[in-house]
């Protein structure tokens, strides 16, 4: 009995000091450019020295951070940069992501909703950006870095529909047990959305994973015709009804185009 408390004891333990040592990361990190050192990431992170250094220590061994030890400072470890780019990392996307954001951000500030972009990763759809609403009630149902099945959400939906149509068959095949996992979601109500695609080169996805949610996503394709990325627009079901479905895609359509993409 002793030993099982003990054991879950420790394990709360080291829980609590991956906690801290974790928080200590963006400490260092705001202060990079010139280094930190361990009384000022101890004052921040309100940790004793002792505690502060030991953490410090753990993470400059696991080479997520970097130890001078003529001038006593820390900064980013190379292990950091190795995770941010590491496959599957948003990223590994910055410069595509750098490029739309402009787009992004003018969907959201002239719809008043939030705004996402994904771009294919595999055969799933890879969050990268968001821009949030300035409606107060905003539907935030994505997070960046969030990998989910193409056809599952709109701008996934969107780049799956855009793909060339056996490989939409294809995945639509494969994903067809994974879709049930996100509410009412299915291999009907995906192809239902390719369709709508193909006919308006712009869908919907109608409160379908998420109750009284819905979005409208456009897939994303540069100068040369290639599918680059999905951008959509999720809201309150009540805020997209069909005469705004369309004012927001035209939203969509004339702030890529004037980062020089197109739908």
């Amino acid at each position: 009995m002793n030993d099982t408390r003990q054991g879950k004891d420790e394990a709360k333990t080291a829980e609590t000091s991956l906690a801290k040592a974790i928080r200590l990361l963006p400490v260092v990190a705001e202060r990079n450019a010139t280094g930190v050192t361990l009384s000022t990431v101890a004052r921040k992170a309100n940790l004793k020295i002792a505690t502060a250094r030991r953490l410090l220590q753990g993470l400059v061994d696991g080479g997520l951070l970097s130890f001078d030890p003529y001038s006593k400072i820390y900064t980013l470890g190379i292990g950091i940069f190795d995770l941010a780019g590491a496959p599957g990392s948003p990223r590994q996307f910055d410069s595509l992501r750098m490029e739309l954001h402009p787009a992004l951000a003018e969907t959201a500030t002239l719809t008043g909703e939030t705004a996402y972009l994904s771009v294919p990763f595999g055969d799933e759809a890879l969050c990268i950006d968001s821009v949030n609403a300035a409606y107060p009630l905003s539907a935030n149902t994505l997070q960046v870095g969030a990998r989910r099945p193409l056809g599952v959400g709109a701008g996934s939906a969107a780049m799956l529909a855009a793909l060339p149509e056996d490989e939409c068959d294809r995945l639509i095949a494969s994903n067809s047990d994974v879709y049930g996992r996100y509410g009412d979601l299915n291999v009907s109500e995906v192809r239902r959305m390719v369709r709508h695609w193909r006919e308006h080169r712009w869908l919907v996805n109608n409160s379908i994973i998420i109750p009284e949610v819905s979005a409208i996503a456009v897939a994303v394709f540069d100068s040369t015709g290639q599918l680059r990325a999905g951008l959509s627009v999720s809201a309150l079901k009540s805020r997209l009804a069909p005469k705004r479905r369309t004012e927001v895609v035209e939203v969509m359509t004339r702030a890529l185009s004037r980062a020089g993409f197109r739908t």
